[in-house]
């Protein structure tokens, strides 16, 4: 990103990707938690929250998260890459709220409210959206300000990416990161994310382009 205080805002966000052409719906399999119809080839969109270690919890995000969202806004780089309301209003947040149920509804992706366990309230979003290629689904995320270079990001981006590999059943995570945002490239690394090479004016933020960073985990 283009300034320190970006920090740990990733390039790919809860904005969505294309969806894969090739689709095929399964008869729905009983749970005990909420499933999504749509599979895409053999790797099935499943809710996977809460996860959580010692550090987040990555879980359903509640109306009684408007303070993160209101405190997103404020930011100077968030509302510009993502869907996070620029000009804050309660009922502006309960939009972005019910967008990201609705990302594992339409078989979208999955996106989580990161949730610090020191401070017990909502610090941060991950999310995790299904790219054009089978097996495959890209990563991102943002802290709002007075959380960062806490280590939430690294935490949220290694426990997503880790249910992401196992129990989610896909074979590569990826995050594409701008060159210039050292914060997001320290926390992929940090999650055990692989530098792999750089896109040429791949992103653009309103009507500017830069190059990104590639950085994934695959299965071993």
């Amino acid at each position: 990103m283009r300034s320190p205080s970006h920090g740990t805002c990733s390039s790919i966000v809860d904005d969505g990707v294309p969806l894969p052409d090739r689709r095929r719906t399964r008869p729905a399999k009983p749970a005990d938690r909420r499933r999504c119809a749509l599979y895409v080839d053999v790797v099935e969109l499943d809710d996977p929250s809460p996860l959580s270690d010692d550090r987040v919890t990555l879980r359903r995000w509640s109306f009684d998260d408007l303070g993160c969202v209101e405190e997103a806004s404020h930011d100077l780089r968030i509302p510009a890459a993502t869907t996070v309301p620029a000009v804050f209003s309660p009922a502006a947040g309960r939009t972005f709220i019910e967008r990201q149920w609705s990302r594992l509804d339409n078989g979208e992706g999955i996106s989580l409210a990161i949730h610090g366990n020191d401070i017990d309230r909502a610090v941060g979003l991950v999310v995790m959206m299904l790219r054009p290629q089978p097996g495959v689904i890209g990563l991102g995320y943002w802290i709002v300000p007075s959380a960062r270079h806490l280590g939430y990001a690294a935490a949220a981006a290694r426990l997503g990416s880790t249910w992401a590999l196992a129990e989610g059943g896909f074979a590569r995570i990826e995050a594409w990161v701008e060159p210039d945002n050292t914060s997001s490239q320290h926390v992929l690394t940090s999650a055990g994310f692989v530098l792999e090479g750089r896109l040429r004016s791949f992103l653009t933020t309103g009507p500017t382009r830069t190059d990104a960073l590639v950085y994934s985990r695959v299965t071993p």
